[in-house]
């Protein structure tokens, strides 16, 4: 074996950061699992089916099967333990990898997923991404940020194809890999020894992505899988950057948000029927998602409590596909549009579609003009706190707030400080530093 072969490379930086992740159990890397890296990132997002998916693994809690309930509560089980200069390191514990322990903030992060970005840009080390799947994430969260001054998307060049190599990692080298290794090891020419390899030659990982819909963890990784929440994860990518303060300061608005939510909420015999969807343009294809599900794709609907118009139906994964006729006999209130504010779907066409076909215009959601748009699923803190506020003055206009006419290409509103559901010049401030 030379030098120039990949497995024989020793660490170049090691000495900066030192890796101390010990790999116990997990699943990763399937955002919409089951589909090879050649798979079109559109299918992807249209469809993300995974295998295994909509099973409900272990250690669920009662918040994240509550539809009414938070399911996000903040954690601080990993703390910044000191500073580089100290000589202290930077600790989390996450399953399925155990603890990861660095000497100091890492300075070059890969991620894949879009969350990881989002909480670092939230963080303020946007700069510090190297790599992630689908640019689609900038977009959204360009949207969402249009009112932060001093703030950009750092990692908006560095979107690249879904999946990656072994390869790839020895040449970014790394000090940090925020990606779940259990679901690493679902993708073609991944296995357990691989990852073991990238964490002793490169970096450590970190990451939970079946925690984003409750999923099973593929076979080795399952026994001792833990679910975590959107902001527990982001709790423990906080610690590894030693940005406690920051984290501590968005958790507080998020808790604040959340409070304001619950108090606002009417009834659940006046809330409406809603219908979560993501569908194309052309009304082709339509994938229904369950609105109140536990997992932190659902970090923004379930807090809602509004009711799921296709009720308790079964299905696996989560989501499936449907047509029109189905949307229809579900006849929701309101329908949810996803990918909707970014280029992905042109939510114009989609309406304009809806209202001159002959069944979709039939739908009570066309006709009293509560089809709404959405981001993503996808979501870190930053895009979870303003589509938590956007979701809440779509489906609750009368205690909220009355979400305006969006066109494609508008900014996110300006909404005046008596209308915001949280302190927005606040989050901007903690984000770029100016708290």
């Amino acid at each position: 074996m030379t030098d120039d072969d990949p497995s024989s490379r020793r660490p170049t930086r090691r000495d900066y950061v030192k890796y101390g992740g010990a790999i116990v159990g997990g699943g990763l890397l399937a955002g919409c699992s089951g589909q090879s890296s050649s798979d079109s990132e559109s299918t992807e997002r249209a469809s993300d089916s995974t295998s295994g998916e909509g099973a409900t693994g272990s250690s669920a809690t009662a918040s994240d099967t509550d539809p009414t309930s938070t399911g996000d509560a903040t954690s601080s089980t990993a703390v910044e333990t000191g500073t580089a200069s100290s000589g202290s390191s930077y600790t989390a514990e996450l399953s399925p990898v155990g603890t990861v322990t660095l000497d100091a903030p890492p300075e070059n992060v890969f991620t894949h997923f879009p969350w990881f970005p989002d909480m670092a840009s939230a963080l303020g080390q946007g700069d510090t991404i190297n790599d992630l799947w689908w640019d689609g994430t900038v977009e959204g969260l360009e949207y969402f940020t249009t009112e932060f001054d001093g703030f950009e998307v750092e990692w908006a060049d560095e979107a690249g194809e879904y999946g990656f190599t072994k390869e790839r990692l020895y040449e970014l080298d790394s000090d940090l890999h925020l990606v779940d290794p259990a679901w690493v090891t679902t993708e073609d020419n991944w296995s357990r020894s691989d990852v073991e390899e990238v964490t002793n030659n490169v970096g450590p990982w970190l990451g939970n992505y079946y925690s984003s819909y409750h999923g099973t963890p593929p076979k080795g990784w399952a026994d001792g899988y833990e679910y975590t929440t959107l902001w527990e994860l982001f709790d423990r990518v906080a610690s590894l950057y030693g940005e406690r303060e920051r984290y501590e300061a968005l958790a507080s608005v998020h808790d604040d948000l959340l409070g304001t939510v619950e108090d606002g909420l009417p009834p659940k015999s006046e809330r409406p029927s809603v219908a979560y969807v993501s569908v194309t343009e052309d009304l082709s294809e339509i994938y229904r998602l369950r609105l109140n599900a536990p997992g932190y794709w659902n970090a923004h609907t379930r807090p809602l409590g509004a009711t799921d118009a296709f009720g308790n139906e079964s299905f696996s994964g989560p989501f499936n596909q449907i047509d029109l006729e189905a949307l229809l006999a579900a006849d929701p209130d309101v329908v949810l549009a996803l990918w909707t504010v970014t280029e992905t779907v042109d939510f114009g066409t989609l309406k304009r579609n809806l209202e001159n076909d002959p069944i979709g215009s039939e739908l009570s959601a066309v006709g009293n003009e509560r089809v709404y748009p959405q981001g993503t699923r996808w979501q870190g803190p930053l895009m979870n706190l303003f589509q938590t506020e956007m979701t809440a003055k779509e489906l609750y206009p009368d205690r909220f707030g009355e979400w305006p006419d969006y066109r494609d290409g508008d900014p996110y509103p300006e909404f005046g400080p008596d209308e915001q559901l949280f302190d927005h010049r606040r989050v901007a401030n903690v984000v770029t530093g100016n708290d």
